[in-house]
């Protein structure tokens, strides 16, 4: 209920099962594949509800400075 960066954890969920059943081990991997991808499918409503609802805008938030810093920079440096 209070999942942060649910949607990312699902990806590399999904990618870890997949390193499985390619190694050779056939347990309940095609069913965790499943229920990843219905995760992955859900992970949109978690910017919704819980902890993604406050951390996701502030990573956007850093990112995006970042990238005004990165070009200032570069504006300036003439490249």
């Amino acid at each position: 209920m209070l999942g942060c960066l649910t949607t990312a954890a699902a990806f590399f969920g999904i990618v870890m099962n997949f390193s499985f059943l390619l190694a050779g081990t056939i347990s309940h991997n095609p069913t965790d594949i499943l229920m990843g991808f219905i995760i992955l499918a859900a992970g949109y409503n978690a910017g919704r509800y819980g902890l993604d609802y406050y951390v996701l805008p502030l990573i956007q938030k850093v990112f995006k400075k970042d990238k005004v810093v990165r070009q200032r920079k570069e504006s300036l440096n003439g490249v």
